[in-house]
């Protein structure tokens, strides 16, 4: 459960928050709400030994699901696909159909081994250049998108015209990078997990050099779940 510390009510669970928030009912019409989600350590490493899975307890897990659940689609840099391997990103009890996976890709470099296309029941969009190839044959129904020009804006203008509203992205740090650069993140949701690594080595949550600018957020929520804290920031702005 889920408490607000700004707020004497009772505990929430974490699909009550999201579904007040409603962050489907913020799209435009020329692209999705889309959110991002984190976990990072108070020294600000977002990875142990190259990944997520130690970091975050059964909360962080928890608010992951939710957000995977209130979404219509899932954003994953292929990088995360090729760390984090996946699997079908929502399970039955919580949706019927799993939100589709999207990837982007513009070298089409993509991890066909990763257990995300194993799941024959989750579908995958990806988008890629003009003379991106066909996918290999792998259980997940996958579906090729080839854009003259394979940005991120134009990947989101697609989506919107399929009808995703919610856009959920779980990175990784580069993409991150890319949509806060070209202006397209709406709200960062970040688990605070009460571990120091001291690992310089390891990523933060944004990777790929200094931004333009700097991207400026507004606090919307503090979510206490035992030692762990849940943040939800808007962009400024």
């Amino acid at each position: 459960m889920f408490q607000r510390l700004d707020d004497v009510g009772e505990a929430r669970e974490a699909a009550t928050w999201l579904a007040e928030a409603d962050l489907a009912s913020l799209a435009g019409d020329d692209r999705p709400f889309t959110f991002f989600n984190f976990v990072g350590t108070l020294d600000g490493r977002a990875a142990v030994d190259g990944s997520t899975k130690p970091l975050g307890g059964p909360a962080d897990l928890e608010m992951l699901l939710s957000l995977r659940a209130a979404a219509d689609a899932v954003l994953i840099g292929p990088g995360t696909v090729r760390a984090e391997g996946y699997a079908r990103l929502v399970g039955p009890a919580r949706r019927p159909t799993s939100p589709p996976a999207v990837l982007i890709s513009r070298r089409f470099d993509i991890p066909w081994e990763a257990g995300l296309f194993a799941a024959a029941d989750q579908e995958v969009i990806v988008y890629g250049p003009a003379d991106a190839g066909e996918p290999p044959d792998v259980a997940a129904p996958v579906e090729v998108v080839r854009l003259d020009e394979c940005t991120p804006a134009a990947a989101l203008a697609d989506l919107r015209g399929r009808g995703i509203r919610a856009l959920l992205s779980e990175g990784g740090p580069t993409l991150f990078r890319g949509f806060l650069a070209d202006g397209l993140v709406d709200e960062l949701f970040l688990t605070l997990t009460p571990v120091i690594t001291g690992d310089e080595d390891e990523l933060s949550i944004v990777s790929g050099g200094r931004l333009p600018e700097l991207s400026r957020f507004s606090l919307r929520w503090v979510l206490r779940s035992g030692d762990e804290l849940f943040l939800r920031y808007a962009m400024a702005g």
